[in-house]
């Protein structure tokens, strides 16, 4: 019957209370129709139990004896839910397609709607820990450990307390255990990538907590990601899924990986004294392979053997290169001078995005200059305050002009060109007593070089220096006259000619000592 249970016990309550009474007048107090009310009180009848029998009955109880046993349909076949619910486990598994499957063998099985819905009916009979079903590869649940691991000094230091980074595939629970300094942005990242390098893949969301180094700034509508950790989420195609505040049984299972990690990890190391992170981790290693190893008490395998099984076939790939951490900084002003500040340090974009807003992303040893997220410089990082790193190819012409003009450029220049370049170069920036001519004249001997090529100014410098000749006019005089080239040529005449013998010549010795 579909009445509701309790109309049923109100209807046969009126109907022990006055027995004489009709159907009808049962069915105007209750609301129920006359023909339902006569059912309901044939079937009474037809128990054979007293009105206090069927009051102390629970309601399957009362269903079972207001039923005739021989309207009662056949019950049809139904799966095995615990074999259904392992195939469910596989990718891209569908109940349409498993009902498919298991009807063929079973043509007089149910439908796929009472399939559906004793299912989710099983599931929800389940423990708990079974609410949540983990597809293999898809979730990896991360979280630190509330334990430290104490970290003494050889030189007599106070002790630091590293922190026990947990990480736990959701299907398999096969874990990754590491001890880091702090729960910062970098030590966050690091642990995570060696995570993933540890399973050899990666997973489609990895599940946090609500840290800072995950979460910079959560709202009710909104969940803004940490730009250092979602930047190590783009570099390996993994999306981050922080949890609900206060609501640790979405990060179960990294939250039973801590507990574990604890109880047989750290429990074990309690009387341990390290004096280093490195040697607490090397320790740590080799605890996490016997946690891996060791075999499940209620199912077969152990968490090994279950992620090489399920997990570790579905993980996508690495790439090629390793994530190397960065932080950002975003809507940085670019000054009138085509440069931006960092750290006390000065650095230079192309001129064109003067007064435009840029983002940067830095490391220890680069920064790098984005905007619209395209890279528009790239910098070694300088760690002197007020030191300015300035690439020429930034400048605008009349700019670049200018600083191949200045004395230092100069004497790059020179010192390039030659040994006697620079040495009329030096002889004009740094000795003459008018150093305002001496820079016009070094500048005007760049122009020459450039116009007659740097090995013929080379030439004419040391032809010069040899005569002791330092002046621009005189330096412009030989290299247009060839001077150099002429005195060259009658050297080497003169030195031919007096090779030369002749027997009217009457030599040195004719004029004795």
């Amino acid at each position: 019957m579909r009445i509701p249970m309790h109309l049923q016990r109100e209807i046969a309550r009126l109907h022990f209370h006055t027995p004489e009474q009709s159907s009808r007048a049962i069915g105007r107090a209750t609301g129920v129709s006359p023909n339902t009310v006569a059912r309901i009180i044939d079937a009474i009848k037809s128990s054979n139990k007293s009105a206090e029998e069927l009051t102390n009955l629970d309601d399957d109880a009362w269903h079972e004896a207001l039923t005739d046993p021989e309207r009662i349909r056949p019950q049809k076949e139904r799966p095995d839910w615990g074999n259904i619910h392992r195939e469910m486990l596989r990718p891209e598994a569908t109940r349409e397609q498993l009902w498919r499957e298991w009807r063929e063998n079973h043509p007089d099985g149910i439908g796929y709607s009472q399939f559906t819905a004793e299912y989710r009916k099983w599931i929800g009979a389940q423990r708990l820990v079974m609410r949540q079903i983990h597809r293999p590869g898809d979730k990896m649940f991360t979280d630190f450990a509330g334990q430290t691991i104490e970290i003494r000094s050889l030189s007599g230091e106070a002790p630091r307390h590293a922190q026990l980074f947990v990480a736990v595939m959701g299907c398999s629970n096969y874990a990754y255990l590491e001890a880091v300094w702090q729960q910062t942005s970098e030590c966050w990242v690091s642990a995570q990538t060696n995570a993933l390098e540890f399973f050899g893949g990666i997973p489609n969301w990895i599940v946090s907590d609500n840290l800072k180094a995950a979460v910079s700034r959560r709202e009710r509508d909104r969940i803004t990601i940490n730009p250092a950790y979602s930047d190590f989420l783009r570099h390996y195609g993994a999306a981050s899924l922080p949890t609900k505040p206060k609501s640790p049984k979405q990060n179960a299972k990294a939250e039973a990986g801590v507990q574990i990690a604890q109880r047989w990890v750290l429990f074990a190391l309690r009387d341990r004294i390290f004096f280093s992170l490195e040697e607490a981790n090397q320790e740590i290693r080799r605890l996490n392979i016997t946690l891996n190893e060791r075999p499940f008490k209620k199912m077969e395998g152990c968490r090994k053997s279950r992620f090489e099984a399920l997990d570790l076939p579905v993980l996508r790939p690495l790439p090629e290169t390793r994530y190397e951490y960065a932080n950002w900084r975003y809507a940085i002003r670019v000054g009138d001078d085509y440069l931006i500040e960092h750290q006390k340090s000065f650095y230079s974009v192309p001129w064109k995005y003067r007064g435009e807003t840029v983002d940067i992303r830095f490391n220890d040893r680069m920064l790098e200059v984005f905007r619209k997220n395209v890279r528009i410089a790239v910098h070694a990082i300088n760690n002197e305050i007020g030191s300015l790193s300035r690439i020429e190819d930034h400048m605008p012409a009349a700019h670049r002009n200018v600083l191949e003009g200045e004395p230092l450029a100069l004497l790059k220049w020179a010192k390039n060109t030659g040994e006697h370049t620079e040495r009329m170069i030096t002889y004009h920036l740094t000795e003459r007593h008018d150093p305002t001519n001496g820079l016009r004249a070094a500048r005007k001997m760049r122009e020459i070089s450039k116009l007659y090529g740097e090995e013929r100014f080379e030439a004419v410098c040391t032809y010069a220096l040899g005569l002791n000749i330092t002046a621009l006019r005189s330096i412009e005089s030989i290299i247009k006259n060839d001077a150099d080239l002429k005195a060259r040529h009658i050297g080497a005449l003169s030195q031919a000619i007096n090779r030369t013998v002749h027997s009217d010549v009457r030599g040195p010795n004719y004029f004795g000592d």
